[in-house]
């Protein structure tokens, strides 16, 4: 979930300082010293711009992600309770797809978009609906298996497998930091896949659980670099109406064949038919606030605020189940979480100073043809 590769370069890159009024716009970036220098400063990863009403709409921005960071959280509350009331996770999930492709349908009717997308996407449309449906389904599975904070901390090592995807698949520069980020991770991982053997669940159910959350992260990290191929120009309506047929095909032989006991219509009770409803409506509007929150809140901030999912799942899972986490859980949540938001930032940081070496040059080129021409 980011919008890293077409987005204009953040403000947090290009400090306009004293000399403003002195040189051009386009002399600064030129020969701007921010840009030659590759250190990395968390105060201009983490800051806003000095526009009051561009800080303004980057503030709502942030305020959207963590709302969406919210909706979802109540989603997976949503899951344990239906989980509870002996609802199996095939059926969860299809209840969510059912929900959200009509919905999805009418946003494309009012937006004016083609709920099919362009021509020439399609395909990496198909594969990231398809990608983030059986991400869905096997994360659905370790939430009815595992607790709440376990689940969601296992599912948010996500970013390392982004860095792993990106460098096999696209030949991203893998650093020596990289792999010392993602090991230092994949050992806070270790540490909550131990907490997690200490529950009451079966042994194989716990192993397969815990397997199907790392699963559903690297599937939701595929989704995320198809983005590279479909580019930032697909609807977030198509990608609704993709993912909600997607996942209504899959589940389907779970229910014909009967490889899940699924509860029949006349079985299901009023208020369990408003909790799978409020599932697909939770999500849908979770998606738009995420969408929404990309587009207005700077890169930096963002990678911090991802960390609202595990606050979240954390209260919730304290406060409505007496999920109470042990020090192995502590401790390795707070690896992956720093090590998570470090290797984000490090490589967001990355990629802005390639961004600005990249204009820089192209400004200078063009200063140097100005003076040519005089």
């Amino acid at each position: 979930m980011s919008l890293t590769e077409d987005n204009p370069l953040p403000s947090s890159v290009i400090i306009v300082n004293e000399s403003t009024p002195l040189i051009s716009h386009e002399q600064q970036l030129a020969a701007g010293q921010l840009h030659t220098d590759t250190s990395f400063s968390l105060s201009h990863c983490l800051s806003f711009s000095r526009d009051e009403r561009a800080r303004e709409q980057q503030i709502i921005g942030l305020g959207s992600l963590v709302m969406s960071s919210f909706l979802f959280a109540c989603v997976s509350v949503i899951v344990k309770w239906l989980n509870a009331a002996h609802y199996p996770s095939f059926q969860i999930v299809l209840a969510r797809a059912c929900v959200q492709l009509p919905l999805g349908l009418l946003g494309c009717l009012f937006t004016w978009v083609n709920p099919f997308g362009k021509k020439g996407t399609r395909r990496w449309i198909f594969f990231r609906a398809l990608a983030s449906s059986v991400a869905l389904i096997l994360f659905f599975h370790s939430l009815t298996q595992l607790p709440l904070l376990d689940a969601t901390v296992i599912f948010f090592v996500g970013p390392v497998f982004k860095v792993i995807i990106a460098c096999i698949v696209f030949n991203e520069r893998f650093s020596t930091l990289d792999v010392v980020y993602i090991l230092i991770c994949f050992g806070g991982l270790l540490l909550v896949g131990k907490s997690s053997s200490m529950t009451k669940t079966d042994e194989y159910e716990r192993s397969f659980a815990v397997s199907c959350a790392l699963a559903a992260s690297l599937m939701s990290a595929m989704a995320y670099m198809t983005v590279k191929k479909v580019g930032q120009g697909t609807h977030l309506m198509v990608h609704v109406v993709y993912f909600g047929w997607v996942t209504i095909l899959l589940c389907l032989p779970v229910v014909l064949f009967g490889l899940q006991d699924f509860k029949a219509p006349v079985q299901i009770t009023g208020r369990e038919f408003v909790w799978m409803a409020g599932i697909g409506l939770l999500a849908f509007f979770g998606q738009s606030f995420i969408n929404m929150g990309l587009k207005k809140a700077p890169m930096g901030p963002v990678t911090v605020m991802r960390t609202g999912d595990i606050l979240f799942a954390f209260l919730f899972g304290v406060g409505l189940f007496k999920e109470i986490p042990g020090v192995y859980t502590i401790i390795g949540t707070l690896i992956i979480v720093c090590m998570t938001t470090c290797l984000s930032m490090y490589r967001w940081h990355r990629q802005e100073l390639k961004a600005a070496e990249i204009r820089r040059r192209k400004l200078r080129d063009r200063l140097v043809q100005r003076r040519q021409e005089e």
